[in-house]
């Protein structure tokens, strides 16, 4: 026995049809509309993936062009603190082979201009040919330190500018430039820059690792400005938020300082 097709049956074909030639009308009248929408999302991807192919391309030139200066410094580095602990054996008569030799007076200090300058001057030219990249700007942190080291503090304040690699103040990276740059700053006397810099790490939440540290060299900076009542505020703060740290038992003793001072004057 045959059953009968229902009308809803019947009207499922027509309501069917009925919307695909709306859509489709809706397709046809709206084409250009849509081909832009789908070309201008085809050309960011593209745009994407080549921004983004050419500047991987751009970090790897910059890797390979930095390597060979950064491994000569490190290599006179390494020469000369082993130089260095051979002759403190000879003075110290721990070296068997130089038993029989006559002892030096003393063991050589590095001399910059001798030791370090020319490896120095050529790891600056290629931090500032690569100006724009990642690499160069880490290559600047590391040669800053060791600038600072060697006590060489316009050339850091130097090689600290190079770099136009501008990481976000939230970005870790971000951190440690601020925190060079703070010190760089600081020693080369620039008060001002130092503070700036300084507070856009204590600014920054993502940053917690860097707040007593930093909070310490602002408050240091404040008095060598000559506003020891700031200097305070900020010594007390970091007491209060990060009272288990060593940023903090340094800013207790400089407190105690700046009350002996006050005393004295």
């Amino acid at each position: 026995m045959s059953s009968k097709i229902s009308k809803e049956s019947l009207k499922g074909p027509d309501a069917f049809v009925s919307i695909t030639d709306r859509i489709f009308g809706w397709t046809e009248n709206h084409f250009k509309l849509i081909a832009s929408a789908l070309l201008g999302v085809f050309v960011l991807a593209i745009g994407y993936v080549g921004y983004t192919m050419i500047s991987a391309r751009q970090e790897a030139k910059a890797s390979e062009a930095l390597y060979l200066p950064e491994a000569e410094l490190k290599k006179a580095e390494t020469q000369l603190r082993e130089a260095r602990a051979k002759q403190m054996q000879d003075l110290a008569g721990l070296n068997p082979k130089g038993k029989n030799l006559a002892k030096p007076q003393s063991a050589p200090a590095a001399d910059y201009a001798k030791d370090y300058n020319a490896s120095v001057e050529r790891l600056k030219s290629e931090i500032k040919n690569h100006a724009s990249s990642r690499a160069a700007l880490v290559s600047a942190l590391s040669l800053t330190s060791f600038l600072i080291q060697q006590n060489q503090f316009e050339k850091a304040l130097e090689v600290i500018e190079l770099p136009r690699f501008r990481p976000s103040e939230n970005d870790m990276l971000g951190g440690f430039l601020n925190m060079h740059r703070g010190l760089v700053y600081l020693e080369n006397k620039k008060y001002d820059d130092a503070v700036k810099a300084y507070e856009g790490v204590v600014k920054s939440s993502s940053l917690k690792y860097f707040h007593p540290e930093a909070m310490l060299k602002l408050g240091v900076t404040f008095e060598l400005k000559g506003d020891p009542t700031k200097a305070r505020e900020v010594y007390e703060k970091i007491s209060r938020e990060f009272p288990a740290s060593d940023a903090s038992k340094s800013a207790q003793q400089y407190i105690r300082l700046l009350e002996s001072k006050t005393q004295q004057g």
